[in-house]
């Protein structure tokens, strides 16, 4: 009996969780949601968290919940912010293996899941890097080598420290405590170092997995302000009491890396308010 119920178990356990933490992207949600139901491999179950937005993005899930039956959807009662919403969705996954999509991507194709399942084959790998394309303002093409892929260049090197880009061990992340920063920008960078930093095993998935938005509007990250630094700085306080507790080289590189950012960041919100300034003095010479 007990050994029917095992195999029960592991029949019914998911290959994949797909995470989708969503805020004010009504535009783009259904494109998200479809890329992943028009997958050829469905062993998987969908996540969608609405962070308390404020247009129809959950009307529309929630549309998309009567379509498909592999929804979980989840509303927050306060704005926790991505890092926020996608540790609602970590709690709630079973899956073997989480990908992150952000409500305004979608998946590639439709054999994505399928060839990312074949790279993880019957191994226990914890992180998988994925390749990636970046559409919009920009055009990029992203595709993981050896080279790219080593613990100091991801703290050195890496142009996008995002947790989209890699496909994580349910179970790894939960036994290393690895979660977001919540109420916070950038919250991306210390669960990604945590993540890396701590992985024991990985694989590469030389193909495009995500297609990535650059430039929407009223996107968190085209926006500059005080907030953007105070949660740069809580980030560096973050990092320096990783450094205390188990030093690395890498965090060194990190830790330089960020001071770096938030003086840019802080030059850009003194351009931003000096502009803002230039501006007043102008309306008013003119009224």
């Amino acid at each position: 009996m007990g050994q029917q119920v095992e195999q029960q178990i592991i029949k019914e356990t998911k290959r994949f969780s797909i995470i989708i933490a969503a805020y004010n992207i009504q535009d783009y949600i259904e494109r998200a949601i479809e890329s992943i139901e028009q997958q050829k491999f469905q062993n998987i179950e969908v996540i969608v968290v609405n962070d308390c937005s404020t247009d129809k993005t959950g009307e529309k899930v929630q549309d998309m919940c009567t379509k498909y039956n592999n929804i979980i959807y989840v509303e927050h009662e306060e704005n926790k912010r991505a890092g926020g919403a996608r540790n609602t969705g970590l709690r709630i996954a079973q899956g073997e293996y989480i990908v992150f999509l952000d409500g305004d991507d979608y998946l590639a194709n439709n054999d994505v899941l399928q060839k990312l399942d074949q790279v993880i084959g019957k191994d226990i790998v914890d992180v998988i890097y994925l390749g990636f394309k970046i559409e919009g303002d920009r055009e990029e093409l992203v595709i993981p080598t050896p080279e790219t892929c080593t613990k100091t260049y991801k703290a050195a090197s890496d142009k996008y420290p995002n947790p989209w880009s890699k496909c994580w061990r349910r179970k790894f992340l939960a036994e290393n405590n690895i979660w977001f920063p919540e109420h916070r920008f950038y919250e991306d960078v210390l669960f990604v170092y945590n993540g890396v930093m701590k992985s024991n095993s990985s694989k590469i998935a030389d193909f495009v997995v995500h297609k990535y938005t650059s430039g929407r509007a009223n996107s968190m990250t085209t926006k500059i302000n005080l907030k953007n630094v105070e949660d740069t700085v809580k980030n560096l306080e973050d990092l320096i009491k990783i450094r205390e507790k188990e030093y690395t080289k890498e965090v060194d590189i990190i830790i330089k890396k960020e001071i770096k950012m938030c003086k840019k960041r802080l030059d850009d919100t003194w351009k931003a308010l000096e502009s803002e300034k230039n501006y007043m003095e102008n309306h008013e010479e003119k009224c």
